[in-house]
């Protein structure tokens, strides 16, 4: 599943971002089970935030709908605040509103992954071990910054890249 060592895990700094206390205990917990020892947790964006600015994170799992700060919101501080000690960090955005607009804004807006409430952690699990250990490039552009969106595998061999407004019929 994934080419990270037990010794990897347990030495990456993980950050749950949760306003409801029970299911932020439950990722903590879920967290410490696939060995990472140490997880921070923090009921908002606003308190996570602040904890960015002063610890590099290797991993970050939030909620979508919080205050005063939401995981929208946040996401773009990690993104684009120049006091955030690292803006490439792997985030994984958690919500129980999974649509299609919701999925895609939060591809757009730079999350490397997304995850439907209520949570299956084998599905999160998996999503993890993916982000960790299947790294992109970054990508700062003027309209965006985020994990590269482009999936290598879905490529063509000859390099062109082919989208649907590609093709001309």
């Amino acid at each position: 599943m994934t080419n990270l060592s037990k010794e990897d895990l347990r030495a990456l700094r993980v950050m749950v971002v949760e306003d409801d206390q029970s299911t932020r205990q439950l990722l903590r917990k879920f967290m410490e089970h696939l060995l990472f020892d140490d997880v921070t947790e923090r009921e908002n964006g606003e308190a996570a935030l602040k904890d960015l600015t002063r610890r590099h994170y290797d991993l970050i799992v939030t909620d979508l709908e919080m205050q005063p700060m939401n995981g929208w919101d946040f996401l773009h501080h990690i993104r684009h605040d120049q006091n955030v000690t690292n803006p490439y960090v792997p985030v994984i955005l958690v919500t129980q509103h999974a649509n299609r607009e919701t999925v895609l804004r939060a591809r757009d807006d730079g999350a490397s992954a997304f995850v439907a409430k209520p949570v299956d952690f084998k599905n999160l699990q998996r999503t993890i071990m993916t982000v960790l250990s299947e790294t992109r490039p970054f990508v700062k552009a003027d309209d965006y910054v985020g994990p590269d969106r482009r999936r290598q595998d879905k490529l063509p061999k000859d390099g062109k890249y082919q989208r649907s407004d590609d093709y001309k019929w």
